[in-house]
This record gives structure tokens, C-alpha cells and sequence, in this order.
């Protein structure tokens, strides 16, 4: 059984941290996880770290639930709540999926990375500062904090 780690302690900026296969009731309690983050009713960014090639593999019936959470209103506090996503892999595993497009599936900005720090390029690239203005001074080193933690 794999590991996931939701956390806002840097709010508004979540994450989520797997490791290893999740079973379907994980991917489950993720979701519980984000309608907490959908709750607040607050703009905020999330950083989807993925840290093996197992953690990207999906359980059975994960997709369907998925698509039928986002249909009873999830996509909506997408579009209006999440800034940006930033979903970061593993080096070895970003050229399969570097092409998928996370506004395209979504409808918010977002991005697949090899690496954390080319994810934080992109957002202060991307995204209007003033939409950062929100994030403490030092969040950066903070979410690499949170990570080695994890």
C-alpha cells in the first residue's frame, strides 16, 4: 500500500505527496481531501508530487470515480478555486507525460515537471504576481522543507 500525504500547512498553497501504488480507497480519501480544500472557499495553488513510477499508477476504478466526483461539481471549484497545479514526477518518467495537459484536462493553469524547482520557474512565469501575493515570503524553501519531511 502506497503513502499520501495531503497538506496545507502553507496555505494557499496545498500539496499532496504520493509515494508508491495508493489502493482505490486512498484515491478516495484524497478526494475527501480536496472538498476540505474546496470548503475554505478560497483561492489557493496546489504542488502534486509524484515520487516513483509506482505513485503515478492508478488503482481500479480510480478513473471512473474520479470523473463521476468532478461531474457532481468538483470541476467547477476547479475553475474557480485553484489557481494553478503543478504536478511534479520523477525525472525518468516526465518524457511520458510531459504532453499531458493539465488546462486542457482541468481548465485551470497548470504544468507537468521533472523537477520542483522548474515548477516554481514556471509559476512566477505563468501566473500574475498578483496572484502570488498571497504565498508567505519564504514558501519555497518551506514546500522543499515539507518534502524532506515527508
Amino acid at each position: 500500500m502506497g503513502k499520501l500525504i495531503h497538506d496545507n500547512t502553507h496555505w494557499p498553497l496545498a500539496l499532496t505527496i504520493a509515494q508508491e501504488k495508493l489502493t482505490f480507497e486512498q484515491h478516495m480519501a484524497s478526494l475527501e481531501a480536496w472538498n476540505s480544500w474546496f470548503d475554505k472557499n478560497e483561492p489557493f495553488h496546489v504542488i502534486r508530487f509524484y515520487t516513483d513510477k509506482a505513485s503515478l499508477e492508478q488503482d481500479s476504478g480510480v478513473g471512473k470515480a474520479t470523473l463521476e466526483w468532478m461531474s457532481k461539481g468538483a470541476d467547477i471549484k476547479f475553475r474557480t478555486l485553484v489557481k494553478s497545479m503543478m504536478i511534479i514526477v520523477p525525472p525518468d518518467q516526465y518524457p511520458r507525460m510531459k504532453n499531458m495537459d493539465v488546462t486542457a484536462v482541468f481548465g485551470i493553469p497548470g504544468g507537468i515537471f521533472p523537477t520542483l524547482d522548474e515548477a516554481y520557474n514556471w509559476l512566477e512565469g505563468s501566473v500574475k504576481s498578483t496572484d502570488l501575493s498571497d504565498l508567505k515570503p519564504d514558501w519555497k524553501q518551506m514546500i522543499k522543507q515539507t518534502l524532506k519531511l515527508s
